[in-house]
């Protein structure tokens, strides 16, 4: 069973579908990223998940347990840090109070709390602000915080809403070992919306892309893109006239597509063990200087702009 199930989930307000009947399976373990454009449904999805909204149809699992039936345990399982996290702390009472206030909210044992406290500020280099007001700090700094609270009560999944977008370089690196650890070590199950896709493909085993509430394409990230994408794609980089190449490179059949790109053009081939030397060798005959021909893996920002463009199913 997945540590969250997502069964037919709608959410609709008035006229607008929100989210239109999603069904997901995520499992124990696994760093899942929700991707897809402004108003695509991903926040929404995420505050259902975590018992915020209630949905107008269908349901969800998390840890065993349903949104609409046990709300309160899904809350003790699952850590949030909602799409507005630097609004949701105290401003007047310190970091540290703010932290202590929260993890007896959660249930943490009285014996524990100091300690866990100091952990996580200090993994987050926050405690050296531990006396400040929560109001006063950086919004870097307050999504930090934010990142510490959901991890007070060691919950088994996380529900993560742009967890990195206020961070500075740093601070973001800091952010991703901590979940990738999370989810190796811990066997923690990360739900993360994002826009950041290169942020995403490093860390993620599953994606789903969503648009208008639907889900256009899911599954494990390696295995999508290379259904999108056989081994076909080159980049070939040359020193001079990148058009010459490319004109080059469009006059053989066996080129099904070619684009330019600065100083290197992309091309996929057929037959590219036979068709390789082909075209390296019309290319080299007409003076073209090639500097580097090899294999252009696919990156999530093609799968994404394949799928958000082109409706893939």
């Amino acid at each position: 069973m997945g540590a969250v199930r997502i069964i037919h989930l709608t959410k609709n307000f008035g006229e607008l579908v929100a989210v239109n009947d999603m069904t997901l399976e995520i499992p124990e373990g696994t760093i899942f990223g929700l991707l897809g454009p402004n108003g695509a449904g991903k926040s929404t999805t995420t505050r259902l998940l975590s018992t915020l909204l209630k949905p107008t149809k269908g349901t969800a699992e998390l840890a065993g347990h349903d949104v609409l039936r046990e709300p309160v345990a899904v809350r003790e399982k699952t850590g949030v840090l909602p799409e507005e996290s630097n609004h949701t702390h105290y401003p007047s009472r310190s970091t540290y109070d703010n932290l202590v206030y929260f993890a007896k909210l959660y249930g943490v044992p009285e014996e524990e709390i100091e300690e866990r406290v100091r952990t996580l500020l200090e993994f987050m280099e926050l405690w050296q602000r531990k006396d400040d007001k929560a109001g006063e700090l950086s919004t870097g700094n307050r999504q930090r915080l934010a990142l510490c609270r959901a991890l007070l009560h060691n919950p088994s999944i996380l529900l993560l809403d742009e967890p990195t977008s206020a961070l500075d370089p740093i601070a973001a690196k800091r952010v991703r070992e901590l979940i990738l650890n999370l989810a190796s070590e811990y066997n923690q199950t990360v739900f993360i919306n994002s826009h950041n896709l290169p942020e995403v493909q490093r860390m993620c085993d599953q994606i789903a892309i969503i648009d208008e509430g639907k889900v256009l394409l899911h599954g494990k990230m390696e295995e999508l893109r290379s259904t999108l994408y056989s081994q076909q794609r080159y980049r070939i980089l040359v020193h001079g006239d990148v058009n010459a190449a490319e004109r080059i490179a469009k006059s053989q059949e066996f080129v099904k597509s070619s684009k330019t790109e600065i100083d290197s053009i992309v091309v996929e081939i057929e037959n590219p063990v036979q068709n390789n030397v082909k075209l390296l060798k019309a290319m080299i005959d007409a003076g073209v200087n090639v500097v580097e021909f090899s294999e252009e893996e696919a990156t999530l920002e093609d799968l994404y702009l394949k799928v958000i463009k082109g409706g893939a199913q």
